[in-house]
């Protein structure tokens, strides 16, 4: 009967959305029975009765199960079902549920969805939630949408734990047609790197980006005068593309891929469900299988159009080309410049002009070099180092080097040498490298041994050089203090008196056999 009305109400020329209002049934079932009316010759202008609809249908019918044998297939998995949208830590969709079991158990060619649905209603597992949205035109290649959700977690097999998952989303405005990339981080290089995958995905750019206020890429959630960081500006500004950034809280300014966004979120679910140890490249490449081959090959509800085809026909011709090398993401931090002329940067020291010290700068860093700007001007540029510091002596002022060439290293050296030897070695050590830049250093750590006795220096100097790498003041002055408990140690212990030495005996008096 319900396969009757679906042909009725479609030879009396109604819509597919309104035949599904009126049936309950989805739009893919909806749309496989007309095809099947149509590969049968039938057509719109041409009335069938009732009984003449049921002979048409007559060998489908027949291998279709009844309702009642529908139901207590659905009876039979109904606690599954239950388990899987219910789970704490990885809850499905009614929809998503539906699929996993009917490919468990293989009864999709038995029970169809809307079945499923109906059984689920009736024993108040799910609710029929309606709302309404209005459709927004947009041009073939004009916009892509992104957005950037926490769809779950995953365990990482570098760090040995789970881990938050995220989904970075960008989908085209007009045939919606989508990228997706799980990854564990959002942050400013993963985050323009993502984008960078998208245009190589899509073989191409549009001409604006419709992003949400995210921190990875809108510092000032400002609708007219969006600070946009540097990496994210940098990356925009290469592929020639326009930043729109949404106004706060307000989703419905991305309306397209905000919907995705739950899309992307139940498949994610849905493949950790099947495949409990798959890793992140596995899901990778599952999702954008899944966008091309099965999501790409529906008719979509807005556009009833399949997003793969449309954007194969029309989105796709409609792109900006992509640059012949693809864009690098660099990382942009802050610094500030210390007095002894350096900033430092993820672990690493870099040597600075004289004229900007006090002063905060701007420091990109790519895969091998690292330039410092100051009010956007390019000040100085360096290698990364394998080592601490990467240092340029021209960077330092004349009466430095003069202190230098005067002999103050020299004069530091032969100090530590009249204080001891072992000490004179350590201080030479320090110099070695670079006198200037750890001339500090060694005198500190002459201060400090000007306060003790040669002999304790010549004690912790000997430690320092054969227990350490690096040896710093504060370093140095916890090995004096260790070493100088030991000696307190042996000064307070209590002697043994000659009346207590009388009744000590050797083990040869215990092992005698007298």
């Amino acid at each position: 009967m319900d396969i009757t009305e679906i042909i009725r109400r479609w030879q009396s020329a109604q819509s597919v959305g309104a035949i599904k209002r009126e049936t309950g049934y989805d739009r893919e079932t909806i749309g496989k029975y007309i095809s099947l009316a149509e590969s049968k010759g039938l057509k719109r202008e041409i009335r069938l009765t009732t009984e003449e609809i049921r002979g048409l249908f007559s060998a489908e019918l027949s291998v279709s199960p009844s309702r009642s044998e529908k139901t207590d297939i659905l009876v039979k998995h109904a606690e599954e079902f239950k388990r899987l949208v219910t789970d704490k830590n990885n809850p499905l969709k009614a929809k998503s549920a539906f699929e996993v079991l009917s490919e468990r158990h293989e009864f999709s060619s038995l029970v169809s969805y809307t079945t499923f649905k109906r059984f689920a209603k009736t024993h108040g597992i799910t609710k029929d939630v309606r709302s309404s949205t209005c459709r927004i035109e947009i041009a073939p290649g004009s916009q892509i949408q992104v957005d950037y959700a926490k769809v779950g977690y995953l365990f990482d097999p570098m760090k040995l734990k789970r881990r938050t998952v995220y989904a970075f989303i960008g989908t085209l405005g007009n045939s919606r047609h989508k990228f997706v990339e799980y990854v564990f981080s959002q942050n400013q290089q993963s985050f323009a790197a993502s984008h960078v995958k998208m245009f190589n995905f899509f073989c191409g750019t549009t001409q604006s980006l419709r992003i949400d206020n995210l921190k990875s890429g809108v510092i000032k959630p400002d609708l007219y005068d969006p600070q946009l960081n540097r990496a994210y500006r940098e990356m925009s500004e290469y592929y020639g593309i326009f930043i729109d950034t949404c106004r706060v809280a307000t989703p419905t300014d991305k309306p397209i891929v905000e919907r995705d966004v739950q899309t992307i979120r139940e498949e994610f679910r849905k493949m950790i469900v099947k495949n409990p140890s798959v890793t992140i490249s596995e899901l990778n490449k599952e999702i954008q299988d899944w966008i091309k081959n099965i999501y790409g090959q529906r008719k979509h509800g807005t556009t009833q159009l399949k997003p793969y085809e449309s954007f194969l026909s029309e989105e796709k011709p409609a792109l900006m080309p992509l640059p012949r090398e693809p864009f690098e993401a660099s990382l942009w931090k802050e610094a500030k410049v210390h007095p002894d002329h350096y900033i430092q940067v993820n672990s690493k020291a870099y040597s600075v002009p004289h004229a900007y010290i006090g002063k905060t700068v701007w420091v990109k860093v790519t895969g091998k070099l690292v330039y410092v700007y100051y009010n956007d001007r390019l000040i100085k540029q360096h290698l990364i180092p394998k080592g601490f510091r990467q240092t340029d002596l021209n960077d330092f002022p004349d009466n430095m080097k003069h202190a230098m060439d005067s002999g103050l290293p020299m004069y530091l050296r032969m100090k530590a040498k009249q204080i001891s030897p072992e000490f004179g070695e350590l201080i030479n050590k320090i110099l070695s490298p670079h006198a200037y830049i750890n001339m500090r250093k060694a005198q500190a750590l002459i201060s400090i041994a000007e306060k003790h006795p040669s002999e304790l220096i010549s004690k912790a100097s000997m430690s320092a050089q054969s227990e350490y790498k690096r040896i710093h003041p504060k370093l140095f002055k916890s090995i004096i203090e260790k070493i100088e408990s030991g000696i307190k140690e042996n000064e307070t212990a209590i002697a043994i008196s000659e009346n207590t030495q009388m009744f000590l005996r050797g083990m040869e008096y215990f092992t005698s056999n007298n």
